[in-house]
This record gives structure tokens, sequence and C-alpha cells, in this order.
């Protein structure tokens, strides 16, 4: 089976027995801070469910304004994020890392697959009303925790 199959919604009638043998949970980060949020949230589902954490990361899209350019930038990125949380989720250390030159769509399509759980941030262009993505597995978008204020707030 490959990812283009999917895309179109065909369900095979039986999934390929890797898709199934070892469900991950799946999260797309960038450099925004809805990825934290994401990333953090993603370990934590890991975690509970005993599945295996993916980090993917897509650069040089030319529809996103907000990937990285270079190979080297989507790295740091994964590198920024994993050393952000690892201090109360040192599992996060364990995580596969994917980079991927190009569309971020294509990139979900290709790491996300049945038995996956897709994660994203808030603040991620990809939804439901995209047409030009149909993930094949759940996905949860996770909210972007609120910044907290300094110094006197309303009354």
């Amino acid at each position: 089976m490959t990812a283009t199959h999917l895309r179109d919604m065909s369900l095979p009638e039986t999934a390929p027995a890797e898709a199934l043998a070892t469900p991950r949970v799946v999260v797309a980060v960038d450099s925004r801070p809805a990825s934290l949020d994401a990333l953090a949230w993603a370990a934590d589902e890991a975690l509970c469910r005993g599945m295996s954490l993916r980090i993917v990361t897509a650069y040089a899209d030319p529809d996103r304004r907000q990937t990285s350019r270079t190979v080297e930038q989507a790295m740091d990125v994964q590198r920024r994020l994993q050393r952000r949380i690892e201090l109360s989720r040192p599992w996060v250390e364990d995580a596969e890392l994917v980079v991927r030159r190009g569309s971020v769509l294509s990139l979900l399509a290709e790491a996300a697959g049945c038995g996956d759980i897709l994660v994203l941030g808030k603040a991620a262009d990809v939804g439901a009303e995209d047409l030009a993505y149909r993930p094949v597995c759940p996905v949860v978008v996770v909210p972007a925790q609120p910044i907290a204020r300094t110094g006197r707030g309303r009354g």
C-alpha cells in the first residue's frame, strides 16, 4: 500500500501489518510557539499509550512562509523544542526525528498512517477544510496555552 492509496480516502480491505503493529504519535512542529504545546501534548500521549513518538518538520515549503528554509534550520527547530521539554519529559529524547524538503501536507501524508495519532499545534495551517490533505488517522489540534501576564491584570 502506498500513500497515494490513502489520500483519496479509499482504505484497503486489510491494512499492512507494520502499520498496525507499531502505532505512533506523530507531531508536526515548526518555529511557531504553538509547536511547543503540540510537542508536549504528543510526548505525554505517547507515554500514556505506550506508543513511539515521531517529530516531523518540513522545510522549503513554497506554500508556507513559516517553514524553515534549510534542513539545518529544520533540525535546529526540532532540537530546540526537544531541549525545552526534555527536563519534564525525558522520554522525548528517544523520539524519531523526520525532516523533509517540500510540502507540509505531503510530509504529513507520509509520516502518519493507519493506527497513528497526528498532533498539530493550533497555529498549524492544516485543517479539516484543507481539501489537499485527507488524514487516515485521528488528528488532535492542541490549543495554544495562554501567555502568562506580568504586572497588574485587569480588575
